[in-house]
């Protein structure tokens, strides 16, 4: 039976348990995945605006270090000497006066200063350094900012010694009379800490990419080859389609870079006339899936749960099962012989059980019962003696342990084969009158259980002797322990 209902308990846990995870984790997980697949094109949508803001503070920027009075100073100088060293000290403090306002990215790669033509005079960090270039060849937005008179932006794709992209700003420079006297250049790395830092606004990886080349991302060192593979092997459509100058953004796409695998949308990115350049936004579907990892929790607490069931129906099972087991044995014992044996059950849920199973074995075997105060009393004779056995009957002794001197000293002087011969013939004589069938009560059973109340009366009451009389109350017979000292 314990096992039963442990073995039950354990099934219903365990099935709730196994059947809500797979349950709630595979809506968690297409609810993950879903929200991958349907917000990255919105993510690439942001990452634009995103980019054509900065770009715009950027251009604002540039634009307020051209019109200091240090930059218009440069123009000043009575010699190309004089006009190199103050270009060159005014590259620099555009160059910390950037890296102070924007931290996270440091200073700029590159500020350079040209003249009207577009010729730079002197760059930061090396005073000699692109001085004389026509950086109009390199940068064709630097021509129409001069003539234009307008600040841009532009990507650059800049090869002085080593291949970059260059997130550029060009601010023409304006003497007091408002003509255009030069530019200034500002150039950011295109790099991966770029990249990185695009991505941790969107929550999302970010790649930039030329012609067959990556040139940055926010993910790993380690999967460049993988990276490069995806974009212009497996999706070569795609990125060519972002680096022919459609400007479109493509749909989202699946792909598999490492061992994780990619929601994708490539672009050409915005603000790059003079360069090809394409951006990718990607979103980690492992990754948004492994979240669902949390759902595990039930499969912990499931764990727990049959721990709890196991030990508490273990524990409920044994307190429920012992008393049952003891009532069990006491009744085999009274089947075998044992007719005086009671049930003595401390149990909450069985004590009541078991008081009526003794009632029940009073009733069965005429055995009297004692109240709390030692007193003897019948069972209902319509019940206990038609179950009597061959034997006969035992008598109900009954009532108030009686203390009266001369009644017991005529009951102690009256020989006992003609006390209990007496006494057996006036409670069989009151039982008929009752209407009550004796014939299954012999002298012989009676004797025996009329001494045996006896014997514990005595030992009850520290006396010499006990002896009972007939008590007749309507048709109740009952037998009236007297004590005698």
């Amino acid at each position: 039976m314990r096992t039963k209902i442990i073995a039950g308990n354990l099934v219903a846990v365990l099935v709730v348990g196994l059947v809500s995870y797979f349950v709630v984790s595979g809506q968690i997980r297409a609810t993950f995945l879903e929200e991958v697949d349907t917000q990255i094109a919105n993510d690439a949508q942001v990452f634009e605006r995103t980019w054509r803001l900065s770009g715009l503070e950027f251009v604002a920027a540039a634009a307020e270090q051209a019109s200091a009075s240090d930059t218009q100073d440069v123009f000043t100088a009575l010699d190309e000497s004089g006009q190199r060293d103050r270009a060159f000290r005014r590259a620099n403090a555009v160059a910390d006066w950037f890296g102070r306002q924007h931290r996270a990215a440091g200073p700029p790669e590159l500020v350079v200063i040209t003249d009207d033509r577009g010729i730079g005079i002197a760059r930061n960090q090396d005073r000699n350094r692109m001085h004389g270039e026509d950086l109009k060849r390199q940068l064709g937005t630097l021509e129409d900012a001069l003539d234009s008179g307008e600040a841009t932006v532009d990507v650059w794709s800049f090869s002085s010694g080593q291949d970059k992209l260059l997130q550029t700003a060009i601010a023409p420079i304006r003497d007091p009379e408002g003509a255009v006297r030069g530019a200034v250049i500002i150039g950011y790395d295109m790099s991966n800490g770029m990249a990185t830092r695009s991505g941790e606004l969107l929550g999302r990886d970010v790649v930039f990419f030329t012609e067959g080349q990556v040139y940055s991302s926010s993910l790993p060192g380690d999967l460049a080859d993988q990276l490069r593979a995806m974009l212009f092997d497996a999706h070569s459509a795609v990125t060519g389609a972002a680096l022919s100058g459609g400007g479109a953004t493509s749909d989202p796409f699946a792909a598999e870079v490492g061992d994780d695998q990619f929601a994708v949308v490539a672009g050409a990115l915005p603000l790059s006339p003079s360069t090809a350049v394409g951006y990718a936004v990607l979103g980690n579907r492992t990754a948004q899936e492994s979240k669902a990892s949390a759902v595990n929790m039930i499969l912990i607490m499931t764990g727990l749960g049959l721990l709890i069931v196991l030990v508490y129906g273990f524990l409920i099972g044994t307190s429920l099962l012992k008393p049952i087991e003891e009532m069990e044995e006491g009744v085999l014992a009274v089947i075998n012989g044992r007719t005086d044996l009671r049930l003595d059950i401390e149990s909450a849920e069985l004590g009541g059980l078991a008081y009526r199973i003794n009632q029940l074995l009073t009733v069965v075997t005429g055995t009297p019962e004692e109240d709390e105060d030692g007193r003897a009393s019948s069972p209902p004779e319509a019940l206990s003696e038609p179950r009597a056995p061959a034997g006969g009957a035992a008598p109900a002794p009954s009532g108030g342990d009686e203390e009266d001197p001369e009644l017991a000293a005529k009951l102690s002087a009256e020989p006992e084969d003609e006390y209990y011969a007496r006494v057996y013939r006036e409670y069989v004589a009151a039982k008929e009158a009752a209407g009550e069938n004796v014939s299954n009560i012999t002298q012989e059973r009676f004797v025996q259980r009329l001494q045996a109340n006896e014997k514990s009366l005595i030992k009850k009451h520290g006396c010499r002797m006990v002896r009972f009389q007939v008590q007749v109350k309507g048709t109740q017979v009952n037998l009236r322990p007297v004590i005698i000292r």
